[in-house]
């Protein structure tokens, strides 16, 4: 199992052990999110070096290649001279650089297929990444979703038991009520009114009184 696939399995561990320890598996997916992209970051740093090492083993190649294209022409020019002595001292130097260029190009094949591997592997984790942050997103909708529709239901709930519920029945007998007792004290007024007028029909004349006295005592 590679060093990528470990970490993605260690981290997808982790986050299930705490997923039923935490109140908000949210703040959990992204703080694992966050440890994630730190990960990467450094897998990056360590590739950055295996990547750099295959570009430098290249150039040795090349700077070999060319030490070897050069002194076989200084063994041609000394042939061509007669000087063999020379040639010889000239072919040796070519011999040590195509043999350090055999061995640099094993090197070289080898860093480079393990650099290639290394950049599947890093695309691999970056997609993981990818993935887990549009989770992240969905995941924190649907939660806050989640969360409002409890509230919302727990206020329906506390309303349907009946303790926040206005009760329309008592509401209306105790209007009546009201109704009535100022009905009464309508009808108690109109009746001391009818009372007056009748009062006021036994209600002595003092000035017919008068002149009745006064005529019967003349």
């Amino acid at each position: 199992m590679s060093v990528f696939k470990r970490v993605s399995n260690i981290f997808r561990a982790k986050i299930n052990n705490k997923l039923d320890e935490v109140e908000n598996p949210i703040e959990l997916l992204g703080q694992k999110l966050r440890d994630m992209e730190d990960s990467l970051n450094k897998a990056k740093l360590s590739s950055a070096q295996i990547l750099g090492n295959v570009h430098e083993i290249k150039k040795k190649m090349e700077d070999s290649k060319r030490t070897s294209e050069e002194f076989d022409s200084k063994v041609k020019l000394a042939l061509n001279k007669g000087n063999e002595e020379l040639a010889k001292k000239a072919l040796e130097r070519k011999i040590t650089a195509d043999k350090t260029y055999a061995s640099l190009e094993t090197s070289y094949k080898d860093a480079y297929s393990k650099g290639e591997a290394i950049k599947i592997k890093l695309k691999e984790l970056e997609d993981e990444i990818q993935k887990a942050r549009n989770y992240r997103d969905e995941a924190a909708a649907r939660y806050n979703n989640a969360e409002a529709s409890k509230k919302v239901n727990e206020i329906l709930a506390n309303v349907d038991d009946g303790s926040n519920r206005i009760n329309l029945d008592e509401v209306e007998r105790k209007i009546q009520k009201k109704e009535a007792l100022s009905k009464g004290l309508e009808d108690l007024r109109d009746d001391n009114s009818l009372d007056k007028e009748f009062e006021k029909l036994d209600e002595v004349n003092l000035d017919e009184e008068l002149k009745k006295y006064k005529n019967n005592n003349q």
